[in-house]
């Protein structure tokens, strides 16, 4: 695994993100990593039951350490969350002094968190002192090992905004759809992964029968 890269995704909403998310966490676990899904817009319940369909000995893993969820979405229905990992507001002045009990408890152990919707923080603070407090946020996820994947609605903030999590960040992958003989595709690019030659063209995503992704073959 790389070490303390802090990628962004940037993804239509109607695109298959939290899919993309779970299907690089499945393989991940069955390479034996360790991973983190962070989850702001999904239940935990309906997080470990769609990774169940990829990853049937879940239970197992969580058991030994091996994933962990955190749970930034319970909250927001009234009820407390029963994770381990949970937050019950997303104020950037009380993230900050969660995030940062988190990290000294859990964060040395991931090799790959994922977040599925980043934006739903945005819903509960303004944007200045939210990238005052990213700022700060991703310069302290760099110093840890792994890879963060931070998970972007399009056209929902400013551009200043869009452009300073971008300047942030290690790389940068953008799924959308193309229209194609009549038909829409899910596509996926990197749009920059700084310091390294990559692709940077189009490619088809398609839906296996466990909801997992697959990469079509290059052209």
């Amino acid at each position: 695994m790389p070490k303390q890269k802090f990628l962004i995704g940037l993804y239509e909403p109607s695109s298959h993100w939290l899919a993309l998310i779970l299907t690089m966490v499945s393989g991940l676990l069955r390479g034996g990593h360790v991973a983190n899904i962070v989850t702001t817009a999904t239940s935990p319940l309906q997080i470990r039951l769609e990774l169940q369909r990829k990853v049937p000995n879940l239970s197992e893993l969580e058991s030994a350490r091996k994933f962990f969820l955190s749970d930034w979405h319970t909250w927001m229905t009234g009820k407390k969350s029963e994770e381990a990992i949970s937050v019950d507001s997303l104020s950037v002045v009380k993230m900050g002094i969660d995030q940062s009990r988190f990290r000294k408890e859990f964060g040395f152990a991931y090799d790959f968190v994922g977040v599925d919707n980043f934006s739903t923080v945005l819903k509960y603070n303004d944007e200045r002192p939210f990238m005052q407090w990213f700022d700060n946020l991703v310069a302290g996820l760099k110093q840890l090992k792994g890879v963060r994947l931070y998970g972007f609605v399009k056209r929902f903030h400013s551009e200043a905004l869009y452009s300073n999590v971008e300047a942030l960040a290690d790389g940068v992958i953008e799924l959308d759809y193309r229209e194609r003989g009549g038909k829409l595709e899910n596509m996926i690019r990197v749009k920059s992964l700084k310091g390294m030659s990559h692709p940077t063209e189009w490619r088809n995503l398609s839906v296996r029968g466990d909801g997992s992704l697959q990469l079509s073959p290059e052209n």
